[in-house]
Formats: C-alpha cells, structure tokens, sequence
C-alpha cells in the first residue's frame, strides 16, 4: 500500500507503524526451522516489482524476507516506518475530522514507553493474525514443566538434541 501511494499519488508524508524491530511482519517473527511459503514463489511478488531468480518454488521465510528488505530498499520505506511501536488505540474525532491513533514505542516483551497520539486524515488498519499465538486447550498444558514453544515465537537457542519432542498442531485455525 505504501509503494503505491508512491507510485500513484504526489504525497510522500505517510507514517507506517511497526510493531516489529524489522520488516516482513509474519516472515520476520515466524523463524522456526523450515519456514516457508505454500504459494508458489512466482505469485509471491508484488507485480510492479516481479523477482524472476527465486531459488525454490516455495521460498524459505530469510529469501522472502530478503526480497522484502530488496523492495522496501529500492522504494526507500524506511524512512516512513517507525519501528518497535505499537498502535493501541485508533478512534475518529468527529469535531477534528481526524484519526487520533494512541502508540507506544518499545519492545512488547519488556518494557514500553507511555503512550503519545497521533493525528492522521486516513488511516490504513494492516494488523495481521497470523504472527499471534495460539495455543490449544490441553489438560495440563500450564503445569507442564517442560520446555513449551510456538512457531511464532520460536527459541532458536533452545537446544532440541536428545529431547522428545510433541507437535501439536501444524496449521492456523482462529
């Protein structure tokens, strides 16, 4: 969407809000091993920017992201991202015309900063689901004591060798 305000219109002032430290949304946060697309590679581009030498029809989550960061390089977004910030409130002010949009900068994880408003005449929602974890009803599930992972929020330092492993799911159902 920001490439084609670019592309289409004499506006260069947009503000893209990114929760993440990184682009590629479900790509940059969903790192487990094996990680890859099921559409073919040909029909994951975007079609101003075609990218014929894929390495695999079915690319892996780092070549897609590469091609992310190629595309958002090329069209210089990143001067219009402000990363590690999370919207948590929009609303629309009827006396103002306007959306007031509430965020936070800092890491979900740790520590956020109070929030700051923002003031936008259009706003343009882009939260996705699939980076949310989700896990199943399980008996027993919260008293177990063994170490406990989801795909989108994998420990890539976690050392798997000699451990029994249980897969649990392998899809995306809300």
């Amino acid at each position: 969407m920001a490439i084609e305000l670019l592309r289409h219109t004499p506006t260069t002032s947009f503000l893209i809000v990114e929760k993440n430290s990184g682009l590629g949304g479900t790509w940059y946060e969903n790192r487990y091993p094996g990680c890859a697309c099921d559409i073919r590679s040909a029909l994951y581009s975007l079609s101003f920017e075609q990218r014929g030498n894929w390495t695999r029809d079915y690319p892996a989550e780092k070549e897609i992201l590469k091609y992310l960061d190629d595309v958002s390089s090329k069209w210089n977004l990143r001067r219009h991202i402000r990363f590690d910030s999370t919207v948590h409130e929009a609303h629309w002010n009827n006396q103002h015309l306007q959306w007031e949009v509430h965020v936070s900068t800092g890491d979900l994880e740790r520590s956020m900063q109070p929030p700051y408003r923002l003031t936008t005449d259009f706003l343009v929602s882009a939260a996705g689901q699939l980076n949310i974890p989700h896990y199943p009803d399980i008996p027993g599930l919260n008293s177990f004591v063994g170490q406990q992972m989801h795909s989108a929020r994998w420990d890539s330092t976690y050392d798997l060798a000699g451990k029994r492993i249980a897969v649990i799911g392998n899809g995306y159902d809300p």
